[in-house]
């Protein structure tokens, strides 16, 4: 029972808009009108629901109901929203009963407030235009007969500017003034093209700024990269000949030459007495107190006899001992110890291999890689990626020749990244007189 009551409420409830919106001739010309409004304002637009839309609009005829053709396709439910409120005449009683006249001039005063709440609208205002306005009326006028003469367009009741809700009625005779209108027309034109005028000079001249700006910036920068570039070239070349003052072997001084002993006389006169004992057996060499050179050779003494005194026999005669003669000492280069270097080279080639030639011992434009070398193993370096900062961005640019080659990296490559941060050193090897990669260095980039 209960259920049963329900379901004669439901049916009452959906019967009492049926009959409220009895479809009458009144009725039919609000339904046309919205349509053909519909119509032309869809037309103006683009895509494919509004051109679903205007092809069941055409094929639906006069009296059908534009807002559930709309609601029905989808898409512009702004549109229907504002099909709904011109054609809100034909849900009032009191527009179902009056004569084709009255309903007439009614349908009139509402497209007339309908056109002046949204002619500011380019959706509404351009496609409405008077003579579109003067095509729907003449259909509404043959549905719907009026009274009077109806003026030309809805146009004429209008509610003027500042006046919002003030109509005119059709007993008022208000003709539209195309020239007027025409007059209104032209003269917004002309403010839009003087407003864009305007603006057009303000960004004409903003545009110059930005270029003057840039070419002052650009010969500025030019003039101070060439200084820059004179100057860091004239470091590297006071660099290398310090370097090469500091490499420079220092020869060990020449010790002087002994003077060749001089030689005794061939005969002696008087002997010492303590000579007399000496035997040949008891000749020794006598201490030099510098040793011999590599390779010098010396004179060994050679015992000579005196002529002996008289009453002394010749095995008591003292050997006289002949000079010594030596020859000035050979010197002996001593080789430069090894030392700590420090030293940059470009990048590598594919292979790894560093080229000797372009080894610099400063950070110049073309260094990409700083070594770093011990005395106690010369044949093995460590290397960083090092550039100079403004360098940097050609070293990105060409990572895969000047980076990928000696470098692995911990991140992914992002064309936002603009600096590359040395998280491991690597190592290098000399071989054959070149230092060649032998395990990469650990970069990251951002």
């Amino acid at each position: 029972m209960k259920q049963t009551i329900i379901l004669l409420i439901a049916a009452i409830g959906s019967t009492i808009p049926s009959f409220a919106q009895t479809s009458g001739p009144n009725s039919a010309a609000v339904d046309t009108l919205t349509k053909d409004v519909a119509t032309v304002v869809l037309a103006n637009q683009s895509g494919d629901k509004a051109a679903e839309i205007v092809d069941q609009l055409a094929a639906c005829g006069d009296g059908c109901d534009a807002v559930e053709v709309i609601r029905r396709v989808g898409g512009w439910d702004a549109v229907g929203v504002k099909m709904q409120e011109l054609g809100r005449l034909k849900s009032t009683a009191q527009f179902q009963t009056m004569v084709p006249g009255d309903a007439n001039a009614a349908i009139r005063r509402e497209f007339a407030r309908f056109y002046g709440r949204h002619k500011r609208d380019k959706n509404y205002g351009v496609p409405l235009g008077p003579d579109v306005q003067a095509q729907l009326l003449t259909k509404i006028d043959r549905m719907l007969p009026p009274a009077v003469a109806p003026p030309t367009s809805a146009a004429a009741a209008q509610p003027a500017d500042g006046q919002a809700g003030a109509v005119v009625g059709p007993t008022e005779n208000a003709n539209i003034d195309v020239t007027a209108l025409r007059i209104s027309q032209l003269e917004r034109e002309v403010k839009e093209k003087r407003a864009n005028r305007i603006w057009m000079l303000i960004l004409s001249a903003i545009a110059g700024l930005l270029v003057g700006a840039g070419v002052v910036y650009f010969m500025l920068y030019r003039a101070v990269k060439k200084e820059v570039d004179r100057l860091t070239n004239d470091n590297i070349k006071l660099s290398g000949d310090l370097d090469v003052a500091w490499r420079q072997k220092i020869a060990n001084e020449p010790r002087q030459p002994q003077p060749e002993n001089r030689r005794r006389p061939e005969t002696t006169t008087q002997l010492r007495p303590e000579l007399s004992r000496t035997t040949p057996d008891q000749a020794t060499v006598p201490n030099d107190p510098k040793p011999l050179a590599d390779g010098a050779s010396a004179t060994l003494p050679v015992m000579r006899s005196e002529p002996s005194l008289p009453g002394q026999t010749e095995s008591d005669a003292e050997p006289v001992p002949a000079p010594i003669q030596t020859q000035p000492q050979l010197t002996v280069p001593t080789p430069t110890p090894a030392r700590d270097e420090v030293f940059y080279f470009p990048p590598p080639d594919p292979n790894g291999q560093f080229d000797n030639a372009q080894r610099v011992d400063m950070l110049s434009p073309e260094s990409a890689y700083r070594f770093s070398s011990s005395a106690q193993t010369p044949g093995v370096a460590t290397f960083r990626f090092e550039a100079e900062p403004g360098r940097v961005a050609r070293f990105l640019t060409y990572r895969n020749y000047m980076i990928e080659p000696a470098c692995d990296s911990e991140n992914s490559f992002s064309s936002t990244y603009t600096r590359i941060l040395n998280r491991r050193n690597g190592e290098a090897v000399l071989e054959n007189g070149a230092w060649r990669v032998k395990m990469k260095a650990l970069i990251r980039y951002e």
